[in-house]
């Protein structure tokens, strides 16, 4: 009988698996081995894995310092884990804009991916590509050197943006005319785009341009810019205000049309 309950013993602890480690108390236990000053807070995902929150001492850190702080993590982790450590251990240390996951393997961690968020302030996710766009619209100027009074001009641009929509760049083309006398303007313009929202943003730029009165000489003048961008499918409707040199004052409006697909 003595023999039957030894080989039903040995039979039971070859079919059940280790034991399953505690990850509460695991994580309970490892808080206290981690230095606050580099890591901020611990949690464990769903899917068990290991995530800390990463100090600005932390980002500071070269890449030798990183590995040294991420290797001594997952040894404490693996050492709270223990007997039910997993045979790879994953760490995923993060902060607010960015983070790294880490693998611990025999040799020790190696860090297989990371990711940042780059955007610039005030906006929401941006296209993963640049686009060609097209615009026409109207504008209505006042002031000037070859302009002694109020106008109103056809506006088209022809540009691209750039920098995963952060910022667009365009060639300028316009005409207008007063009485008899028309006037051809033609340049360059940059703008900083700031989307709000999926329905609405804003930007900054400056354009430079060259107008070319039909008598008289030519002038060249530089404008600083600044606008609303109203988003609707496939494009844009914009309301842009300008100040330039030679008093020269106006205000655009028209729709942008993207000639390319996101």
């Amino acid at each position: 009988m003595r023999k039957y309950y030894l080989c039903l013993l040995a039979a039971l602890a070859l079919a059940l698996p280790a034991a399953a480690a505690d990850y509460p108390q695991a994580l309970k236990n490892l808080k206290p081995r981690l230095d606050s000053s580099v890591f901020s807070g611990a949690s464990v995902s769903a899917q068990n894995q290991l995530i800390l929150t990463a100090t600005d001492k932390y980002k500071a850190m070269t890449s030798s310092l990183r590995y040294q702080q991420a290797y001594t993590a997952l040894l404490s982790w693996h050492s709270v884990l223990s007997p039910g450590a997993p045979a790879n251990l994953l760490l995923s240390i993060k902060w607010k804009n960015g983070g790294e996951l880490w693998l611990l393997k025999d040799s020790g961690p190696a860090k297989i991916d990371e990711w940042a968020d780059t955007r610039l302030p005030f906006t929401p996710s941006q296209p993963n590509t640049d686009r060609f766009f097209g615009y026409l619209g109207g504008q209505l100027m006042k002031g000037g050197s070859s302009v002694g009074s109020n106008m109103t001009a056809f506006n088209g641009r022809l540009g691209k943006t750039f920098l995963r929509g952060r910022c667009d760049a365009a060639a300028i083309y316009g005409y207008s005319k007063l009485g008899d006398a028309g006037l051809s303007s033609y340049g360059l313009t940059g703008r900083v785009l700031f989307p709000l929202t999926d329905k609405m943003g804003w930007n900054l730029g400056g354009s430079f341009t060259r107008s070319a009165p039909s008598t008289g000489d030519a002038v060249n003048s530089i404008a600083a810019l600044g606008g609303l961008n109203f988003y609707l499918p496939g494009g844009s409707f914009d309301v842009t205000a300008s100040v330039g040199n030679n008093s020269m004052y106006s205000l655009l409006f028209g729709y942008t049309l993207f000639l390319t697909r996101k």
